[in-house]
C-alpha cells in the first residue's frame, strides 16, 4: 500500500537570479525563480516507493508555493526533461506569498516524474509581458514544518481519514501561514477559535509560530506587505490591522495594540469619521477595524473605543448596504460603489458585525447606543444572505445575486461562520445555526486529501474580470474562515 503523504523534491538545476528591486522574500524563507532552467528531481525516492505506487491505484499532485507577489496571469508548463512530454500546466493568476498551486497527476505520471524529474517553465517566456518574475519557495532546508510550501509530490493513497481530522491537522500548523494582514488575520481568528476544540495547549504554540513570522524578538512588527516590500514597526493599510484582534485577546498590553489605536486615529478615527484608506469606505473595515477595536475595548475597558467600533459599523451600514445588496467599496470622492454583493464583501460585513457585537455584549458594553442597531442590521443582512444561498450546494456564489459566477468557498465559509456565531450568541435565530452547519458539511467536499481548502475566489487584485471568470485557488485564508465556522458549530 502506498504511504499517503509528501515526497519532497530537490532542485537540481536553477539559474541564479536577483529579486526585483525593493522587494524581498518572507523573512527567514528562501526561494527560486521559475524559468526554463528550473528542474526538480526526487533522488531520494527509492525503489520500494516506486513499487508501492505500481501496486496501488494511487493518484497525486505536484505542488509549488508562491514566494513573492505575482500580479500576472500566466501558465507554468510542467514537463519531463528526458522525453519532453508535457505533464500539464498550472494556471497561476495574481498569486501572493505562501499560496499553493498544484497539478493533478495520474499514477503513471508520478512514476515518470520520480524517474525523470520535472522541469518548470513560464509559458511565453517569463518576461514577455514586461511583468515581474515568478518566484516559488525552494527546498527550505528540508524543514518539516515548512514541507507544505517546498516543491513536492503529494500522494493520494491509503485509507482516507475523516475530513475534519485532515482539515484540523493542516490548519493547526505552519501550513496555514499567510501574509501579514487580512489574510493571516482570518487564519489567526480560526486558530484562536479552535482553542475550544483542540485545547489551548495545542493551538497557542501554533499561533505563536505564526506571529513569530511577523514580529522580532522584541515584539516589533517585521514583515512584508502583499507586494513583498519590507515593513518595520508600522501598519500599511486598515486591512493590516485584523491580527490585532487576536493579539489583544492574548496580550492586551502588547505595544502593537497601542500602535494600532494610533494608526486608526491617523486614518480618520480621531476626527470621528470613517477609518479608511484614502477615499475608500470598505466592507473589510467592518472586520479589520471595528472588530479588533471592539476586542481592544473589551480587554482594556475603554468605552470610547467600544463606541468607535460601533460607529465604524454603522457608518459602513449607511454607505455600503443598499437593499439586499452589500457593496465591497464606496468611493467617497466619486460617490460610486463597486463589487456589489461579492461573497467576501458579505463575509467581511457580517463577520465584522457579529464579532464586534459579541465582544461588546460580553464585556459590559451591551447597553451602548448603537448595539441594538447592529443586531437589527445583522438580522436583516443574514436574511438577505440566506435568500441567495444556493440550496443544492448549501453555499454561496462568488457574487450572491449572480449564480453563474460559481461557488466561492471562502466567502461561503465567512458568511456561514457569521451565521453560526450570531445564532450561538443570540444575535440571530436558531435556524441560522442549522444553515451554517449544512454549509460546513458542504465545504468538506472541497478539501484536498491533506486538508487544504480549494474552490476559493482569488484575492481581488485582478479586479472584477477575474472574480467573474470562475478562476479558483487553494487558500489558507479560506481555511481560516472555515476554521471559524467549524469551531462555532462544534463548541457549546
Amino acid at each position: 500500500m502506498v504511504v499517503q503523504g509528501y515526497v519532497p523534491a530537490r532542485i537540481v538545476h536553477r539559474q541564479e537570479s536577483l529579486l526585483p528591486e525593493g522587494r524581498r522574500l518572507p523573512r527567514g524563507w528562501s526561494g527560486v525563480r521559475v524559468d526554463g532552467g528550473l528542474r526538480l528531481a526526487w533522488p531520494d525516492a527509492d525503489e520500494a516507493l516506486a513499487e508501492q505506487m505500481r501496486s496501488a491505484p494511487a493518484t497525486g499532485r505536484l505542488r509549488i508555493a508562491a514566494a513573492l507577489d505575482f500580479r500576472e496571469a500566466r501558465h507554468v508548463e510542467v514537463f519531463l526533461p528526458e522525453s519532453g512530454s508535457i505533464l500539464g500546466r498550472m494556471d497561476i493568476r495574481y498569486a501572493y506569498a505562501f499560496q499553493l498551486f498544484e497539478l493533478p497527476l495520474t499514477r503513471e505520471q508520478m512514476e515518470a516524474a520520480l524517474r525523470e524529474g520535472v522541469g518548470l517553465s513560464v509559458e511565453g517566456g517569463e518576461d514577455s509581458q514586461g511583468g515581474s518574475p515568478l518566484w516559488i519557495f525552494d527546498e527550505l532546508g528540508g524543514d518539516p514544518a515548512k514541507r507544505c510550501f517546498a516543491p513536492h509530490l503529494y500522494i493520494d493513497a491509503g485509507p482516507e481519514r475523516p475530513w475534519a481530522e485532515r482539515f484540523l491537522e493542516r490548519t493547526a500548523s505552519l501550513a496555514s501561514l499567510q501574509p501579514f494582514g487580512w489574510l493571516e488575520g482570518c487564519v489567526l481568528d480560526g486558530l484562536y477559535d479552535l482553542r475550544d476544540v483542540l485545547g489551548a495547549g495545542n493551538v497557542d504554540p501554533v499561533i505563536a509560530a505564526h506571529l513569530g513570522q511577523f514580529m522580532d524578538a522584541g515584539g516589533e512588527l517585521q514583515y512584508e506587505d502583499l507586494r513583498g516590500r519590507a515593513v518595520a514597526g508600522a501598519f500599511t493599510t486598515i486591512e493590516a490591522t485584523l491580527p490585532v484582534g487576536i493579539i489583544a485577546k492574548l496580550q492586551p498590553n502588547h505595544p502593537m495594540v497601542a500602535r494600532a489605536v494610533s494608526f486608526w486615529d491617523s486614518r480618520g478615527m480621531a476626527a470621528g469619521g470613517y477609518v479608511m484608506d484614502g477615499d475608500t469606505v470598505s466592507a473589510e473595515g467592518a472586520y479589520t477595524v471595528a472588530y479588533p477595536l471592539a476586542a481592544v475595548a473589551a480587554r482594556l475597558h475603554r468605552p470610547e473605543l467600544a463606541e468607535q467600533a460601533i460607529r465604524q459599523l454603522l457608518l459602513r451600514r449607511d454607505r455600503l448596504a443598499e437593499g439586499d445588496h452589500v457593496h465591497l467599496r464606496y468611493d467617497a470622492r466619486t460617490g460610486t460603489h463597486s463589487f456589489r454583493s461579492w461573497a467576501r464583501a458579505y463575509a467581511w460585513y457580517m463577520l465584522g458585525m457579529t464579532r464586534t457585537w459579541i465582544e461588546l455584549k460580553a464585556s459590559g458594553f451591551a447597553g451602548l447606543s448603537g448595539m441594538a442597531e447592529i443586531e437589527a442590521e445583522l438580522r436583516r443582512v443574514a436574511g438577505a444572505a440566506l435568500s441567495w444561498k444556493r440550496r443544492e450546494e448549501a453555499l454561496w456564489a462568488c457574487f450572491l445575486d449572480e449564480p453563474d459566477t460559481g461557488i466561492d468557498t471562502s466567502g461561503s465559509a465567512g458568511i456561514a461562520a457569521a451565521l453560526a456565531l450570531g445564532a450561538k450568541h443570540g444575535a440571530l435565530p436558531g435556524a441560522c445555526f442549522a444553515e451554517a452547519e449544512a454549509s460546513l458539511n458542504a465545504l468538506a467536499s472541497y478539501l484536498t486529501p491533506d486538508g487544504i481548502l480549494s474552490g476559493v475566489a482569488q484575492h481581488n487584485a485582478g479586479g472584477l474580470a477575474l472574480q467573474h471568470s470562475g478562476y479558483r485557488v487553494l487558500s489558507q485564508m479560506g481555511m481560516g474562515l472555515m476554521a471559524q465556522l467549524y469551531a462555532a458549530v462544534h463548541t457549546g
